[in-house]
């Protein structure tokens, strides 16, 4: 099915070149190891610029949890790495994962739409095991929980998207973006007035 589609997408490769991402096809772009770039339909974008948030969040864990932060700046020490993967559940993540669920649900495949909202339980799962862990097991538990949004977010962009783009009628696809902009637009709101 043809839809509007006029913005690219970068999503960075995760393995060598030629490789499968996690749990799809090959991806979309360069097999020399470049990064990907795969067009985006307007109704699907304000979902794909909050993946870009999240791999920025996943990145910068990574690098922080590695001895690395100040080539991602990151916290220094894990109550902050621990502090940043909060504030991205509550700020974004948790709106981000209901509006994917309710509305892109009737639109996906079914096993599709268990691994969506099975990873979104798992990632749930994992930092509410990070803020409970002791001091020695919380760098794994972050590390995990960093590790599986990288891969969902990916799998999302390379799979999940291009397939909802490529079966859902325009109509269907117009009220759903209509819908993801709403519902993220007014959790910026409610997040910004709450920082106040």
């Amino acid at each position: 099915m043809a839809h509007s589609v006029n913005r690219r997408v970068a999503i960075p490769p995760t393995g060598p070149p030629g490789s499968r991402p996690h749990g799809g096809p090959l991806a979309r772009g360069s097999p020399s190891g470049q990064a990907s770039v795969m067009k985006r339909s307007r109704e699907l974008r304000p979902l794909s610029s909050e993946h870009h948030q999240a791999l920025l969040v996943a990145f910068q864990l990574k690098k922080g949890l590695a001895g690395h932060p100040e080539a991602a700046g990151a916290p220094k020490d894990l109550p902050g790495l621990l502090n940043l993967a909060h504030r991205f559940d509550e700020q974004l993540f948790r709106t981000h994962a209901r509006a994917e669920e309710e509305l892109l649900g009737t639109c996906v495949t079914s096993d599709d739409m268990a691994r969506l909202c099975a990873e979104h339980a798992e990632l749930g799962r994992l930092l509410g095991s990070a803020r409970a862990a002791p001091p020695v097991e919380l760098r794994a538990q972050l590390a995990a929980w960093a590790d599986l949004l990288d891969r969902h977010v990916r799998w999302e962009e390379r799979d999940l998207f291009p397939y909802a783009e490529d079966h859902v009628d325009p109509a269907t696809l117009t009220r759903i973006g209509g819908e993801l902009e709403t519902r993220l637009m007014a959790a910026r709101g409610e997040s910004k007035a709450a920082r106040r």
